[in-house]
């Protein structure tokens, strides 16, 4: 669904009777619907028992006259409920395969799916996904999952509270990345955790259910190796993770890795490919084009259907629009901040800023507006176009903290900054890149601030004699993966533009 989709369904949404919606869908099961549940080897009885609806896309819905039309068409729906037992967001599944697989109302992600499973047991198994959820319970064996378009995160930490906890992620390079990083916290919390490892074939805990011939023995069987193999290395050895770190090798020998690419055809070269996962950091001082440079690869990024998320403290969306319109007409963005372009011109530009703008968000903020607000969006943003964005941070040192800053020096205060920024980019396995000012007689970014870097960019003027415009050296003076270097870049005022 398209940002412009989403604003449409949004005074819908907020008048949706989520039980009365759910039966509606409930009364739509059709048998194209069973068939998808008995191929995935859910039964009727399952169906029923956690209301799952479908939404054959053909009749609209209307609930107090909003209509919501066929947002889950070809879907099985299934609710999301709170711990009151409320619900409080829908998730539909395409049972034709049509991206993005799960589709959720709202996104909200706070709440486990099953989560009275957890009021039954000592013991849990915490597995990737709905289905594999809905197959386990159809054994009897209690589970839940985080819904399939979030993540597990610290706020679910205390509902595992004194209990022993399996986790079984999906069979794959990220599934077993996850298993290990939620073990990890699991265990700061003082959890008894065991990784379950599926056989190399299967998928995940819903595909050996269809698969195996008896299901439960082979999942009884996992599930006592993996104890056993924890009580024989309680600590265990690095050959957990060789599988992974092999497979990231291989992807990387084959040229695999998903870099996005800047726009600047040197820098890239400098990245290995361009934007990997990770933090990174565009300094330099005030004035010099760091919010035009950073608008300029996120305009880049989106007109190759990157989804891509800019948020800004120092500028509103207008001021970002205008600059982005003026490169495209080729025009100084004065000119357009002032209202001094022919309006056909304009039109026309904004015509081409509609390729850009279909997979552009610009987050306006406030100095009330926290980062963990931010996160929401973002998330929010996630689940509408179904993959992570790239994401803009504009500027370092206008986010606010909060009642912490006052015990915090300005470093401290940038350092803590930098860290959330670095664990958004773990925790969303995606590019975060933010500018921050570099302070009179700073050539470098603060020691504290650049440990969380993975990359750190320095925007400097040099003196030259490029006609119209500012020669800028961008030098990369920390580089984790690969080699630091400098790319010397153009600043064409009179068009916005830079070049290298």
């Amino acid at each position: 669904m398209t940002n412009l989709e989403h604003k449409r369904l949004a005074p819908t949404l907020a008048a949706v009777d989520l039980d009365s919606l759910l039966s509606y869908y409930q009364k739509q099961m059709r048998e194209e619907a069973y068939l998808y549940l008995q191929k995935r080897g859910i039964t009727e009885e399952t169906a029923q028992l956690f209301r799952i609806g479908f939404e054959i896309g053909k009749i609209g819905f209307y609930v107090d006259q909003n209509q919501l039309g066929d947002y889950f068409e070809h879907r099985v729906i299934l609710p999301i409920r709170n711990y009151d037992g409320e619900i409080v967001d829908l998730i539909g599944r395409s049972i034709d395969n049509k991206e993005p697989k799960y589709k959720a109302l709202y996104g909200v992600d706070q709440y486990l799916f099953n989560y009275s499973a957890l009021e039954d047991s000592d013991e849990v198994i915490l597995c990737s996904g709905i289905f594999d959820v809905l197959s386990l319970t159809q054994a009897k064996v209690p589970a839940v999952c985080v819904p399939d378009y979030g993540i597990f995160k610290e706020h679910h930490l205390s509902l595992f509270t004194g209990k022993r906890v399996y986790i079984c992620m999906g069979n794959d390079e990220y599934g077993r990345r996850e298993s290990t990083r939620i073990e990890s916290v699991l265990r700061e919390q003082g959890n008894e955790t065991y990784i379950i490892s599926l056989p190399e074939t299967i998928r995940d805990i819903n595909d050996l259910f269809i698969r195996a011939q008896n299901p439960v023995e082979a999942l009884l069987g996992l599930v006592n190796q993996s104890v056993e193999e924890a009580m024989l290395a309680p600590v265990a050895p690095d050959i957990k993770n060789s599988t992974v770190y092999l497979e990231e090798y291989m992807k990387r020998f084959r040229g695999q890795v998903a870099s996005i690419r800047t726009g600047f055809d040197k820098l890239d070269t400098l990245l290995f490919g361009g934007f990997g996962n990770g933090l990174y950091l565009l300094a330099g001082s005030g004035s010099i084009g760091k919010s035009m440079l950073l608008k300029q690869m996120a305009d880049h990024i989106a007109l190759e259907e990157t989804p891509v998320i800019f948020v800004s403290w120092d500028m509103t969306n207008f001021e970002l629009w205008s600059r982005s319109i003026a490169r495209i007409i080729g025009v100084a963005p004065q000119k357009v901040l002032g209202g001094k372009i022919d309006p056909e011109q304009v039109a026309e530009a904004n015509k081409q800023y509609g390729k850009i703008s279909k997979m552009l968000w610009m987050l306006e903020c406030t100095m009330s507006t926290t980062l963990d607000q931010v996160a929401a969006n973002i998330e929010r943003i996630a689940v509408i176009v179904g993959k992570e964005p790239v994401i803009f941070i504009d500027h370092l040192q206008r986010i606010p903290m909060g009642e912490t800053a006052a015990a915090l020096t300005w470093q401290q205060q940038q350092a803590a900054i930098a860290f959330t920024l670095k664990q958004w980019s773990r925790e969303w396995d995606c590019p975060i890149i933010a500018a921050t000012a570099l302070e009179l007689g700073q050539d470098n970014v603060p020691d504290r601030v650049q440990a969380s870097a993975d990359v750190v960019m320095i925007m400097q003027p040099v003196a030259s004699d490029v006609e119209g415009g500012q020669a800028i050296s961008l030098a990369l003076t920390k580089n984790r993966n690969g080699t630091i270097g400098n790319i010397p870049l153009v600043f064409h005022n009179d068009c916005a533009l830079f070049t290298e």
